[in-house]
């Protein structure tokens, strides 16, 4: 049996959408766990009277804890699929997942989630500019790859199959009882960047992790409940030092931590004086960031 986690916020359509979805594949053995955070006035969902789906509301707004409270409600499952509300998963999805789980020593997989306007991930960036990101540890030409600055690397091949990498994207499949007491980040908040990452490194310590480029995710991007400038970079900041921690980086990692910085804001400064709008809210939010790190140091 197969369990499927969905954390929404505020996002009644997608949310009804995706559902609608995953039953016509016609899964055998399988539940949907939606646990959603929406606001009082929430919509009551078409599906809540179907037997395989549990429906679990909260007033915890945050994505990392909406997982582990879908976590705390798994039934019997042999493995746990959990997806976004926005994304919009193809049909042999799970069938491929599968496959990699059911091999010996694998503890995770995923594929990877394109923009739904762009028919290929982020590539690495070419000229001075990939050179400059190299050197500041912003980016890798290596693909599934962490950092030791706390950047992780997408697999942006489209071409092969199923790699062993480092961490995993949110959207990503599990074997339930490898995981055991691990949690996601109970202090992370809103759409809790990186949470994902952390979560899959600490699984990445009981086995492999897969990333199959074969299989192709949707990713809607929804605008809706997602992070203003200002607290996405502050989140840049403070979450990629929880991360760089709990993978036990130590000296060399928090000297990577705060080089990469350096190189992030001289980006961030050289694109404000370019004129780029909204970056006083990237940069605000990146200071911000820093000083909460140097607060807790002190």
């Amino acid at each position: 049996m197969i369990s499927i986690i969905i954390p929404t916020r505020n996002r009644p359509e997608l949310l009804s959408s995706l559902v609608t979805r995953l039953l016509s594949f016609g899964l055998h053995q399988f539940e949907i766990i939606v646990v959603d955070s929406s606001d009082a006035t929430r919509e009551t969902p078409d599906f809540l009277s179907l037997s395989n789906v549990q429906y679990v509301t909260t007033n915890i707004k945050s994505a990392a804890i909406q997982r582990n409270i879908g976590i705390d409600h798994l039934s019997k499952s042999e493995y746990v699929f959990f997806l976004d509300d926005d994304v919009y998963p193809e049909h042999s999805y799970f069938d491929k997942c599968l496959l990699h789980l059911q091999r010996e020593g694998v503890v995770g997989v995923s594929g990877v989630a394109l923009n739904e306007e762009k028919s290929k991930p982020r590539v690495y960036p070419s000229g001075l500019i990939g050179l400059f990101q190299t050197l500041f540890l912003l980016d890798s030409k290596r693909d599934g790859v962490l950092l030791k600055s706390g950047i992780n690397i997408p697999v942006r091949n489209l071409d092969g199959e199923g790699q062993k990498v480092e961490w995993l994207i949110g959207c990503s499949a599990w074997k339930v009882d490898l995981i055991g007491q691990t949690r996601f980040e109970q202090d992370f908040f809103g759409q809790s960047l990186g949470e994902d990452v952390i979560f899959s490194i600490q699984m990445g310590k009981k086995g492999d992790l897969v990333t199959d480029s074969s299989i192709v995710l949707k990713h809607l991007e929804s605008e809706i409940e997602r992070p203003k400038k200002r607290e996405f970079w502050r989140m840049w900041i403070v979450n990629r030092k929880r991360l760089i921690d709990v993978a036990g980086f130590g000296i060399l990692g928090n000297l990577a931590f705060w080089w990469s910085n350096f190189g992030q804001f001289i980006i961030l400064l050289y694109s404000k004086f370019r004129n780029s709008s909204g970056q006083e809210g990237a940069i605000s939010g990146f200071l911000q960031g820093c000083r909460e790190i140097l607060r807790v140091k002190n």
